[in-house]
């Protein structure tokens, strides 16, 4: 047992060492200059590696080592691209911001109630729970719905609440 876990390190070490600077590359290119990104990207990549790694056929060439290589690699950015399109819950603009930093609890959920008087029943609900707190996969649960479905939900909420502040904007009233 011992044999091949020393092999299945021994295989880990060689190809690391061999397309290390190839991972780096890859990394780099998908974090846009970001070395924070980078060195995470990096590691998740290694990761990603070692789990597949049996699955590596023995006495594969550097052509079929590297696509390997380059193919978990960009799976690792697939996911990582569609995992950022979860959209965290921010203020919906720096008027809002300055607002509900100066409201009071009650002022804040008045415009809450307000903002959340433009939507549909549906998108309603999700506002509230997002102005509590709740990440997508938390309203996917309590909506019934595809995590896929409520991030796109919170997405067009984001969009539509947007649209009517910035009018409002332009009316005067929240300036």
């Amino acid at each position: 047992m011992e044999d091949i876990e020393r092999q299945l390190y021994d295989k880990f070490d060689n190809l690391i060492s061999k397309y290390g600077p190839l991972i780096e590359r890859l990394c780099i290119r998908f974090a846009s200059g970001d070395e924070y990104l980078c060195a995470e990207l990096r590691q998740v990549c290694y990761i990603c590696i070692w789990h597949y790694l049996p699955n590596l056929r023995a006495g594969s060439n550097n052509f079929q080592e590297r696509a390997f290589v380059v193919w978990h690699c960009r799976s690792v950015f697939s996911h990582r691209r569609y995992s950022r399109l979860e959209i965290p819950f921010q203020p919906l603009d720096k008027t809002m911001e300055a607002i509900a930093s100066e409201c009071h609890d009650n002022d804040a959920r008045i415009v809450i109630d307000e903002l959340a008087m433009r939507l549909n029943p549906h998108e309603r609900r999700a506002f509230l729970l997002m102005a509590e707190g709740y990440g997508a996969k938390e309203i996917a649960i309590e909506l019934g719905i595809k995590h896929r479905s409520a991030v796109i939900l919170k997405h067009r909420i984001m969009v539509k609440l947007r649209r009517y502040v910035n009018e409002k904007n332009n009316e005067g009233k929240y300036v």
